[in-house]
């Protein structure tokens, strides 16, 4: 009995401190587990989905070309004395590039001047010469002869009507009728003299009017040749290309090198027969050199618009560009950024908020602390954002950053 009661003397104590240190212990637990689950939560950036718009962009591709590349062509044939361009240098429109050797053309020229000057000579000599007199001759004597037949006509008929009414004798009658027999003749023969000169003189004359025109032309075409044995530039701008060089032939209407206008330059692009209609002349685009690092985003204008496609149903459009500095060189690739349209009222998150699952785009949607994985469906992509067509509505809260590290039912814990 002793033993017992010492027992339980020695246990009481014991137990009140037990009980009174679990006061003091358990809540420390209890926070220790809430640390421990709040170590747990992942940290997240959210947004919350709102109506917005965005612009259907379609991205193409092409090489910088120049605004204009014109063939540097002689209009006549040649030996080429003096050529002043080398490839890579700039050139004024007029500017002298290649000079041909003109001993032969001014020979040419003296003798189609002495040509000219002889046609000139013969046309003035036939103007004032017997062709005129003869013609003045003729109409004198036509004149003369039509007023001696009208005289005889007269007295032959008065005659004849008095030999009718037996009033002369017919030796008289027989008389005055041969004399109007030969006046008749007379005139007629005049009239017909004065006809042929007429025909005559109009015809020489105009021969040699013709031919003083003729030579007066080939005068003109020769000094147009020494005019044209000098080949100016037709445009400004860079020769790009050069195929003539000193004592070489130069042929009439064949290239002798080519200058490029880069102070526009140009991209064509293929659009797909489905785009065409959403695009039009005058409107802007974004072209984008890599080759140019930062200062590659450019403004273009779509300038024209194939009216029709090849065979592979893909319609020319043709992108220019100002390019005073020239920094856009010819055979740089460029990609060109067109605007199809614009949609509105529409939900739209940033495109690295959407992941690629095996079971398709999902993101990522916190309700109430926990990740609840979204099944969703994209539409246009600009830039870095992204429309969503189903799974998200308006006013709900996205993961945009720390998405990667998050499952369903994650805790998550947002920054």
């Amino acid at each position: 009995m002793k033993f017992c009661r010492k027992n339980t003397n020695i246990i009481a104590p014991l137990l009140l401190i037990f009980f009174v240190a679990s006061i003091f212990l358990l809540p420390g637990c209890s926070k220790k587990k809430e640390e421990a689950k709040n170590d747990k939560a992942v940290p997240v950036k959210v947004m919350k989905t709102k109506k917005d718009k965005i612009e259907d962009i379609a991205t193409f591709t092409g090489q910088i070309e120049a605004g204009d590349e014109v063939k540097i062509v002689s209009k006549i044939s040649g030996k080429v004395k003096e050529v002043n361009f080398e490839v890579g240098d700039y050139v004024k429109e007029g500017e002298p590039l290649v000079i041909l050797e003109t001993e032969e053309l001014y020979d040419q020229l003296s003798q189609a001047e002495a040509a000219l000057a002889t046609a000139k000579a013969n046309l003035a000599a036939n103007e004032a010469g017997t062709l005129p007199q003869q013609l003045e001759q003729a109409k004198s004597a036509f004149e003369q002869a039509e007023a001696n037949y009208l005289n005889v006509k007269a007295d032959y008929e008065r005659m004849k009507a008095l030999y009718e009414a037996d009033a002369i004798s017919k030796q008289a009658f027989d008389s005055m009728e041969l004399k109007y027999k030969v006046a008749k003749s007379q005139y007629e023969s005049a009239k017909e003299q004065l006809r042929l000169t007429e025909e005559r003189l109009p015809k020489n004359i105009e021969a040699l009017r013709a031919q003083v025109a003729q030579a007066q032309a080939q005068v003109e075409l020769i000094k147009t040749n020494i005019k044209n044995s000098v080949i100016k530039a037709p445009i400004s701008g860079l020769v790009s290309s050069k195929q003539i060089n000193p004592g070489e032939m130069c042929q009439a209407g064949a290239a002798l090198g080519s200058i490029v206008n880069i102070d526009k330059v140009k991209v064509v692009i293929d659009v797909p027969e489905e785009d065409i209609n959403k695009i039009k002349e005058g409107q802007e685009t974004t072209v984008n050199i890599d080759a140019l690092g930062d200062e590659g985003k450019i403004k273009g204008k779509i300038s024209i618009i194939s009216p029709a496609s090849g065979s592979s149903r893909l319609f020319k459009v043709k992108i220019e560009m100002e390019n005073k500095d020239h920094t856009l060189k010819p055979g740089m690739f460029a990609s060109v950024n067109v605007v199809r349209g614009i949609k509105e009222n529409v939900i739209t998150v940033p495109k690295d908020a959407v992941m690629i699952k095996k079971h398709g785009n999902v993101v990522y949607v916190v309700k109430e602390g926990i990740a609840e994985e979204r099944l969703v469906k994209i539409g246009v992509t600009n830039g870095d954002r992204v429309e969503i067509t189903e799974g998200l509505n308006e006013g709900e809260t996205v993961v945009i950053s720390g998405q990667n590290m998050l499952m369903e039912g994650s805790t998550v814990k947002i920054q």
